[in-house]
C-alpha cells in the first residue's frame, strides 16, 4: 500500500534533499521501461529498504518496494481484497525455502515471476516481477476473475475494466523476462559483495510487506520513520523535517514521542549510531565513510557522538569487532 506523499514544503521551508536514484533502481527501471512489466523488492533483512539502508546503490523508492500496477491497486483498495498479502507472503516463504525462483499466476489470473537475492547462502529479499496478462492465458485469467467474484458475490465487470490497463505479453517471451530478473538478482548480489554487507549482522524481519505495519501510527509519525530511514546519509534536523510535512517542530516532536515513547532527537541519533555500527562491522569501512553514510556533518562530531553512546572510538570498535570475527 503506497503511503501517501506529504504536499510540498512552502517556499519558506527548506526540505532536505529527496532520494537520489540508485544503480540497482535505474537497473530496475531500464527493465520496465522496455518492456512494461513492474519490478519490485521485497526486503527480508531491513538491510535495502527498511530502516538501516546501508548500501546506497541499493536504495529503492516505495514504487519498488511494493506492487503498484493499477489492477492491484483496485483489488487491494476498491475492491478490499486481502487475499492479494495473503497470496505474496505465500510466495515469499514458498521462494525462502525453497531458495530458487518461481513464477505462476496469482488469485485474479495476473503473471507474476519472483526471483530469491541470495548472499552468502542467505535468503535476504526476493524480487518479483510481472503483474501483467499473458495473451495465451486471456481465458483462464478470466476464469479466476469470475470464479474469485462469484465466491465474494461481487460483479466482476469492474474487475474486467481495471483488467483492460494491464499490460499483456506473449507466453514465448517469458524466459527472456526470467532471465532479466535473474540478472538484477545477479547484480543485487554483486552489489552486496561490493560493499562488503555481513548479513549475519542482520536480523531477518518477519515475512511480511513495509507496509503492513502492526501499530496504527499516524500519517505524520509513519512519513517520519520514513524519511528518516532513506535520508540517514543527509545531515538533517528534527526542524528539517517539520519543513518536509509541513508542521511546527514541537507538534512534530510531541506526536512522535507520544506514540513511539521515544524523543525525536534522540530516535534520529540512534538510527545514525545504528547504521555507523552495522557499517563498521565492515573492516573495508573507512571511518570517514561511515560518517558521512551515517549523516554527520563531520568526523569529529560522529567520533564524539559515537564515543558517548556506545563508550568506545568508531576506531575502536572496528577493531573490537574484527577481533571477534
Amino acid at each position: 500500500m503506497p503511503t501517501v506523499s506529504p504536499e510540498k514544503p512552502s517556499k519558506t521551508a527548506q526540505p532536505v534533499p529527496t532520494d537520489v536514484e540508485s544503480l540497482l533502481q535505474s537497473m530496475m527501471q531500464a527493465f520496465e521501461r522496455e518492456t512494461g512489466l513492474h519490478m519490485s523488492f521485497d526486503d527480508l533483512t531491513g538491510v535495502f529498504t527498511g530502516i538501516h539502508l546501508d548500501v546506497a546503490n541499493m536504495h529503492l523508492d516505495w514504487n519498488h518496494q511494493t506492487h503498484v500496477c493499477s489492477f492491484c491497486q483496485f483489488a487491494k483498495f476498491d475492491g478490499g481484497d486481502m487475499d492479494c498479502v495473503i497470496n505474496k507472503l505465500a510466495a515469499n516463504r514458498v521462494v525462502s525455502r525453497r531458495r530458487e525462483g518461481l513464477e505462476g499466476f496469482c488469485h485474479l489470473g495476473l503473471f507474476d515471476m519472483a526471483e530469491p537475492l541470495i548472499y552468502q547462502d542467505r535468503v535476504i529479499g526476493i524480487f518479483y516481477y510481472g503483474s501483467v496478462r499473458v495473451r495465451e492465458k486471456e481465458a483462464l485469467t478470466k476464469r479466476k476473475i469470475r470464479r474469485y467474484c462469484e465466491r465474494r458475490k461481487i460483479d466482476p465487470e469492474p474487475y474486467f475494466e481495471a483488467l483492460k490497463e494491464v499490460q499483456t505479453i506473449d507466453a514465448e517471451s517469458v524466459p527472456r523476462h526470467r532471465e532479466a530478473l535473474r540478472t538484477i538478482a545477479r547484480l543485487a548480489a554483486f552489489l552486496c559483495e561490493a560493499a562488503g554487507v555481513r548479513p549475519e549482522v542482520y536480523r531477518p524481519r518477519e515475512l511480511r510487506f513495509p507496509y503492513m505495519d502492526p501499530q496504527e501510527l499516524p500519517f505524520v509519525v509513519k512519513e517520519t520513520m520514513h524519511f528518516i530511514s532513506t535520508h540517514l546519509d543527509e545531515p538533517f534536523i528534527v526542524k528539517d523535517l517539520a519543513g518536509h510535512l509541513r508542521c511546527h517542530p514541537d507538534f512534530l516532536s510531541r506526536k512522535f514521542k507520544q506514540h513511539t515513547g521515544t524523543d525525536l532527537s534522540t530516535y534520529i541519533q540512534q538510527a545514525r549510531i545504528d547504521r555507523a555500527k552495522r557499517l563498521l562491522e565492515n573492516p573495508r569501512m573507512d571511518i570517514g565513510t561511515v560518517s558521512d553514510q551515517s549523516g554527520f556533518s563531520d568526523r569529529v562530531h560522529f567520533s564524539k557522538v559515537f564515543r558517548r553512546v556506545t563508550g568506545l572510538t568508531p576506531g575502536q570498535f572496528q577493531r573490537q569487532v574484527a577481533l571477534k570475527s
